[in-house]
């Protein structure tokens, strides 16, 4: 019996912590860093691998929308940079500041209450941010100050947003060809059947590989408000008919205020992932969608190895890759993802307790 016991605590156990070791390794969560004070971050990651994080804060009546940069993945940041005082800034549930890169700049949005969409423009240096101009054509039709922006070819932009200069909040959105210095005439995406489209869930959208340009939102519809989605091959001059995601209806009289997210593979193939009822799902258009978990604003990248979601639950951010790689990345909520192929590593920032968090996936 000792002989045996003895085995155990020399070889048996050894292998076992190893194993957990190794468990906890393959997730690949590398120790948060807390980057400032502050709501809503978004991220994006430039060609170079330069890390870029867009976020607004709260100043007493003031909205602030400020920039940071890392260019050594992650390991220092530059000093918080003031863009701008927005006082109606949208702040919370999906509204704040968006951010992509495009082959030259880096282009952020942001949205007010007054209703309107603003696009600065960096091209990389200090203090080298434009102006804000304005997206939509027409005044004050932004008000819910939802959108989201994405990067195609050469310095293309596409955001898309909701709008009510059709009486209801209705899907449009609008094309740069400048990295975000000018824009063209606003175009109707989406028009809602019954009294226009979700009124309070933030639109996601994504340029694949090929070009094409994907198109996610919440529509409301006899009593349901489920998930659509729409593409378009010439950058929104057309689009295709709205088709629903997911087999199951969400039934509820009112907004749940989550959009979701999508993303596309190399072969743009597309990942949707988003919240019914309280239950977090991933689909791709025309198959079943998988449930993940539990929770709310669920966001996706694409890996190598596959799509990568994360989510947050009761405070707590989860995540789930490819090959069932799943588990809890820190505490807070509304995180969001971007992946760097030059240092093959997916990075993610999120909200804790009033301030933007960092952190990096291997």
């Amino acid at each position: 019996m000792f002989v045996r016991k003895l085995l155990i605590v020399l070889f048996i156990v050894p292998l076992l912590l190893a194993t957990i070791k190794e468990k906890r390794q393959s997730a690949g969560v590398i120790s948060e860093k807390e980057l400032a004070v502050g709501a809503q971050p978004q991220i994006a990651v430039d060609s170079k691998g330069t890390i870029h994080i867009a976020y607004g804060l709260k100043n007493g009546n003031d909205r602030l929308l400020y920039y940071i940069f890392s260019k050594d993945s992650g390991k220092s940041f530059s000093e918080p940079s003031l863009l701008g005082k927005f006082p109606q800034m949208g702040l919370g549930m999906g509204r704040g500041p968006q951010i992509t890169t495009t082959k030259d700049f880096v282009t952020v949005t942001v949205g007010d209450h007054h209703g309107n969409l603003y696009a600065l423009r960096s091209s990389g240096g200090p203090g080298s941010w434009s102006a804000p101009v304005k997206i939509n054509d027409k005044d004050s039709t932004a008000k819910e100050a939802l959108s989201e922006i994405c990067a195609g070819s050469g310095n293309l932009v596409y955001t898309a947003w909701l709008d009510t200069r059709l009486g209801n909040n209705n899907l449009f959105g609008a094309i740069s060809k400048d990295g975000g210095a000018t824009w063209g005439k606003n175009q109707l995406i989406y028009k809602g059947e019954q009294k226009g489209v979700c009124d309070c869930c933030k639109p996601s959208v994504f340029i694949d590989k090929t070009e094409v340009l994907h198109i996610m939102f919440r529509n409301k519809l006899d009593g349901a408000r489920n998930m659509y989605i729409v593409q378009s091959k010439d950058y929104g001059q057309h689009f295709s008919t709205a088709k629903k995601l997911g087999s199951t209806d969400f039934m509820i009289d009112g907004c749940p205020m989550d959009g979701g997210d999508i993303s596309a593979d190399g072969s743009g193939i597309v990942t949707t992932v988003w919240r019914r009822q309280t239950e977090v799902f991933e689909a791709k258009p025309g198959k079943q969608e998988v449930k993940i978990g539990t929770g709310n604003t669920p966001t996706v990248v694409e890996t190598r190895h596959g799509p990568l979601i994360v989510w947050h639950q009761n405070g707590e951010i989860l995540y789930r890759g490819s090959h069932g790689r799943e588990g809890r990345l820190a505490k807070g909520q509304f995180p969001k993802l971007a992946a760097s192929s030059v240092q093959d590593k997916i990075f993610c920032v999120y909200e804790q307790n009033d301030k933007i968090v960092f952190t990096t996936f291997q």
